[in-house]
């Protein structure tokens, strides 16, 4: 009889704490990153082999690291992991080595940091700055806690610059030539019969061989080391590859000549003349336009350009001293100032400038500095590609210009790709990678420890975390601007739950049952 008692309470308790997990469950299934768990049952056995059992217990809860609904929040900080992959995050107590996560909600903190709501750093691998280049950013193989405050905000120079236009291969050009007559000798002219009249010709050049405003201008903006902005404006003119000729006619005895030449007809002896001006010929034009070297472009900023500098930081014994003793002075020592040269290297200005202080020997007083340094203008230059300019029939057409210069900027936002880069936007346009975002796995997922609050730290149990960049392997992608909330499936817990309240009343009826024996024997 105390068998099935015993048996029947073993029931309550274990189905009570199935209800317990069951209970965990829908609370938390608006948790983001929670996990949802099950009660695993097993019984029990007295060990003789016709024992009915010893009842039942909760042999271990197993939780289910299924994949959760990810929903979008539209907050750049809003991370999802859609695989196995965790968040690795930097312990803030010192107690664990790194914590993880599915709970992708995360800040900035004061300092700059990607932080999660309780202030641990996410890790991930930061830019590796000396081998990283415009195009191509390289990331670091060591974990570290992810900033984005300070990186890549001071100023570029602009050094290159590309254009991709296209200038219309049918524009006409005019010709204008200036020539002077030079006539050294008198004409006897033939009556009726056609004669050649010939000058020679002087050409003092084109009035400009090709029209004097550009085919096609535009403005750029390029920035100097300081990050200040200037206009650099491209005027682009249409050039002919070989020389252009005037080609004139030839004489009535078939020459040609690089002159004036008339043809006329003297009519009768009041020498009225018939005819007209050909034209001129042989007068080559320059040839225009670039012929693969490169030019060096310099700008008169007008003063916009100013120096700078650095304020001078002295080392320890530059500062005036308080001298241990007094200076004893007789009547026929005189007290003076004396000089004392100080040379400072500045930054931004040419030459190195010498400073003068008068220093009191009475007090070690200075009086202050006044005046101001004037920056020297900087010379730079910029390496131009014309390599994609074409010049076909058709309008004049800018496909593109670019320059690698910008001015200082301050972070405005970020953006976070499927493979966990990191690429930080700045207030001057500019879009750079930071970072990549690393995730966790494990062999044994529930062996993980849990510390509540969505985080697990490595056991021995669960072996050693396995490291990846996001993207790779089993650990997924990642999807920004979302968060995985919990898998709980409501409607399967409340199965769950009228399940084991059936099982709970049968164990306590079963108790109710043994009572009613028990009374039966005692009214005997």
């Amino acid at each position: 009889m105390a068998v099935y008692y015993f048996n029947a309470l073993s029931g309550i308790n274990a189905m009570s704490q199935g209800l317990s997990v069951v209970s965990n469950n829908l609370a938390n299934s608006q948790t983001v990153g929670f996990k949802t768990s099950r009660a695993e049952f097993a019984d029990l056995f007295s060990g003789a082999q016709n024992s009915p059992g010893n009842g039942v217990l909760v042999n271990r809860i197993v939780q289910d690291f299924g994949q959760g609904t990810i929903t979008a929040t539209g907050r750049e900080l809003d991370l999802a992991v859609d695989g196995e992959g965790f968040f690795i995050l930097e312990d803030s107590s010192g107690q664990y080595n790194n914590l993880y996560t599915r709970n992708g909600s995360f800040k900035l903190d004061k300092d700059g940091f990607v932080t999660d709501q309780t202030g641990n750093n996410l890790l991930g691998f930061n830019l590796n700055q000396a081998l990283s280049t415009e195009t191509n950013p390289v990331f670091e193989t060591a974990l570290n806690p992810i900033n984005l405050a300070d990186l890549n905000r001071t100023p570029r120079a602009t050094d290159e610059m590309t254009y991709n236009i296209n200038l219309n291969g049918q524009s006409l050009r005019n010709v204008d030539q200036n020539l002077q007559s030079i006539d050294d000798d008198d004409d006897d002219h033939s009556v009726g019969a056609t004669n050649n009249l010939q000058r020679l010709l002087n050409p003092t050049g084109p009035d400009g061989s090709y029209q004097g405003f550009p085919d096609f201008t535009y403005p750029t903006t390029i920035f100097d080391s300081l990050g200040g902005e200037h206009v650099l404006q491209a005027n682009f003119f249409k050039r002919d590859v070989v020389p252009e000729e005037v080609n004139g006619v030839p004489n009535s005895e078939g020459q040609k000549y690089t002159s004036w030449l008339v043809q006329y007809t003297v009519a009768d002896r009041d020498g009225n003349l018939t005819g007209e001006l050909a034209s001129t010929n042989g007068d080559p034009l320059g040839v225009g336009g670039f012929n693969g070297q490169v030019y060096e472009l310099r700008f008169d900023t007008n003063g916009q350009y100013l120096g700078a500098y650095q304020p001078v930081d002295y080392a320890a014994g530059d500062d005036p001293a308080t001298a241990a003793g007094v200076a004893v002075f007789d009547e026929d020592t005189p007290v003076d100032t004396r000089d004392l040269a100080l040379t400072a290297g500045w930054a931004a200005v040419q030459g190195q400038p010498t400073l003068n202080f008068l220093i009191n020997p009475l007090n070690g007083a200075t009086d202050p500095l006044g005046g101001e340094i004037v920056g020297t203008p900087e010379n730079f230059q910029i390496s131009v590609n014309f390599n994609d300019m074409t010049q076909f029939a058709g309008d004049n057409l800018l496909r593109g210009v670019t320059q690698n210069g910008f001015r200082i900027g301050d972070l405005v936002g970020v953006s976070i790709d499927s493979n966990g880069t990191i690429e930080a936007r700045y207030s001057n346009g500019r879009n750079v990678a930071v970072a990549q975002l690393a995730l966790g796995n494990f062999n044994d997922l529930n062996s993980l420890e849990k510390l509540g609050g969505q985080m697990y730290a490595e056991s021995f149990a669960s072996g050693p975390v396995q490291i990846s960049r996001a993207g790779t392997g089993t650990v997924g992608n990642v999807r920004a601007g979302a968060l995985e909330f919990s898998n709980v499936d409501v409607a399967g817990e409340l199965v769950k739950m009228i399940q084991l309240q059936r099982t709970y009343q049968a164990s306590a009826q079963v108790i109710s049952t043994s009572q009613e024996l028990n009374r039966t024997i005692l009214n005997l």
